[in-house]
């Protein structure tokens, strides 16, 4: 594990020095800077699309549909997305035209996802962090810095796809992928002093929560406390997650498992509104 999240932050610190010149704008007495943010696992269209498609669930064009909607209808203008694969990343960038940007976390590999609404937020820098998935096997997560329209302060995102126990035990894995996450996140607070947020689905509740939070860099959209110290109280959540660090605010925390939502994903879409400090 140690190896693994030694080559992690090695290869951030190595992409924060080559753009060493880009941060965060100073504050200023502008408007104030807010915007609603999500983690939506959409599904993959392998589960449900041909022979062996998933009993309850249409195929992943309808289903994309029906996502765009849930995008409309929560407002959201930055989301990570989970288990976007290559039909509904065609599809889904075919429906929105230029409104909508996504950043990949590889070329070939679109499972994992930042999308942003191109009116509210501008594209600055994106690289990819490696994380262990099933069998240990590598998977890059996607991390972006994406320019406030409202206030010039620019934003940076990681979302991430921890793995399941449907292949085996995975918890040695998912150990490691958050002590990665952890150290991404603690760097880019200290070295950008700018807005961070980590989106994705975890696969896990506390057994995230509280090694994720431990060190006080990151708190979650929905709650919950870390204190040093103390005992460890995650909130009442399942398994997708938001996190935002000290220049971020949530309010008005969602999680939505109305029947659209449950139309097009086995997962609840969560939301909150930001307010950046």
């Amino acid at each position: 594990m140690a190896r693994s999240l030694r080559a992690a932050l090695l290869a951030l610190a190595a992409a924060l020095g080559t753009l060493a010149s880009v941060g965060a704008a100073p504050a200023s007495a502008g408007p104030p800077d807010e915007f609603v943010i999500a983690s939506f696992n959409v599904l993959g269209a392998d589960h449900t699309d041909g022979r062996h498609g998933r009993r309850g669930f249409e195929t992943s064009d309808v289903r994309l549909t029906k996502a765009l909607k849930v995008l409309r209808r929560t407002h959201v203008d930055v989301v990570g997305l989970q288990e976007f694969q290559r039909p509904q990343y065609d599809r889904f960038l075919s429906a929105v035209g230029g409104r909508w940007a996504v950043y990949t976390g590889a070329e070939w590999d679109t499972d994992n996802s930042i999308a942003w609404r191109t009116d509210r937020f501008a594209f600055v820098e994106g690289w990819s962090v490696p994380v262990p998935y099933f069998h240990g096997n590598t998977r890059y997560m996607p991390v972006v810095g994406l320019r406030s329209l409202v206030s010039n302060r620019v934003i940076y995102v990681m979302n991430t796809h921890n793995p399941s126990d449907t292949r085996g035990n995975a918890a040695k894995w998912r150990r490691e992928a958050t002590a990665i996450q952890r150290g991404v996140t603690r760097v880019l607070t200290r070295q950008r002093h700018a807005p961070v947020f980590m989106t994705g689905d975890m696969n896990d509740r506390a057994a995230y929560f509280c090694p994720f939070t431990q060190n006080g860099v990151m708190h979650s959209f929905i709650g919950g406390s870390n204190p040093k110290g103390g005992p460890c109280n995650p909130p009442r959540s399942g398994v997708d997650w938001i996190f935002g660090n000290k220049y971020a605010e949530f309010d008005d925390p969602r999680i939505d498992r109305s029947p659209l939502v449950a139309a097009t994903t086995d997962h609840p879409v969560i939301s909150a509104h930001v307010r950046l400090r």
